[in-house]
């Protein structure tokens, strides 16, 4: 069966917007008070997914969207001009099956972006489970407009984010997923503001992300990590190895346990792991620790105490230095805010 391909840019006209989503999409003034900004909240099967659509310019707009599901995920976008991708998913991996190009990884836990040419035809599948994912849609020109950058300021390596001359391929590159990425993403889904001022905040999150990871893509070619070859049976294997890390652990395996569930050497795994995720497999882990007790926290229903527990230190002082150092701010803030 074909998926249906949508023009992301037709979501904002509210007639087909509705004709999409039908009684899931939320008035007018629940979420948004014009077009620029749309909300998907229904429940599948028992299990609430939670789309938000914002249009911030004619070149520029986001799309953040929460869920969970036992089953695969599958839809269609076409793309009519050159258009840049800024993919950070938290959890919830999957593929894209591009026209003229082939499959492009996404995985789960990571960030990826993307320039796709006019005329692509995109299908994503998503992997059966959890996702939170905040996704910034912008035309080349608007990246370098957005962030005040001067073409003369961009590395020569990064000049296919601004070009506005049509390109002819995909370009696609990873970036590690960081505690700065993942409390802006989580901070959009879990915002109470309607109305203008949360199209505002959606604007200020999505220009800190943007703005962070053009600067960790700079910064990455000035000492790019070293990698290693890795066959799409290895990246699966290390995949599933990030999913186990963050879903179904409590305590960190060694390094030999991990790799004899995944089926690979531990080199491999250690520098694969490195290679597609950009940070080693103990401090992925300890970074999903400090993920899942900034949650419990934002959730405000444990003490401090009880989710440094349930995160696996000891010591509440332990946790407290640890949760700083990571988010620049103690957890009793982030549980009273």
């Amino acid at each position: 069966m074909k998926t249906t391909l949508v023009d992301y840019e037709a979501v904002f006209n509210w007639s087909f917007a509705h004709s999409l989503y039908g009684k899931a999409l939320q008035p007018l003034g629940a979420y948004y008070d014009d077009e620029r900004g749309l909300s998907v909240r229904k429940v599948i099967d028992g299990v609430p997914y939670v789309h938000d659509f914002v249009r911030f310019a004619t070149d520029a707009m986001a799309f953040t969207s929460a869920g969970a599901a036992p089953w695969s995920l599958r839809h269609g976008q076409f793309v009519r001009d050159d258009w840049i991708h800024i993919c950070v998913r938290l959890g919830g991996g999957g593929v894209e099956k591009v026209s003229s190009h082939g499959t492009i990884e996404q995985p789960g836990n990571a960030c990826m972006v993307t320039r796709y040419p006019r005329h692509t035809e995109i299908e994503r599948i998503a992997n059966d489970g959890s996702w939170r994912v905040g996704c910034l849609w912008l035309k080349p020109g608007a990246l370098s407009r957005l962030l005040e950058l001067s073409r003369s300021a961009v590395p020569s390596g990064l000049s296919w984010l601004m070009d506005e001359a049509p390109c002819d391929e995909v370009r696609n590159v990873g970036v590690a997923l960081t505690p700065r990425m993942q409390v802006a993403v989580n901070d959009m889904l879990s915002s109470p503001l309607t109305g203008g001022p949360r199209r505002a905040f959606m604007f200020a999150r999505y220009l800190e992300l943007a703005t962070h990871i053009y600067t960790c893509l700079s910064q990455s070619l000035e000492s790019p990590r070293r990698g290693v070859s890795l066959s799409a049976k290895d990246r699966l294997r290390i995949e599933e190895i990030n999913r186990f890390l963050t879903n179904e652990t409590e305590s960190l395996p060694s390094l030999a346990e991990l790799s004899r569930r995944a089926g690979i050497n531990r080199t491999k795994l250690v520098t694969g792991f490195r290679t597609i995720y950009g940070t080693s497999v103990e401090a992925f882990w300890r970074d999903r620790k400090l993920q899942g007790a900034y949650d419990l926290l934002r959730e405000g229903e444990l003490s401090v105490g009880e989710v440094a527990f349930r995160a696996g230190y000891s010591e509440t002082s332990s946790f407290s230095r640890a949760f700083l150092r990571r988010y620049g701010l103690a957890p009793k803030h982030v549980r009273l805010s």
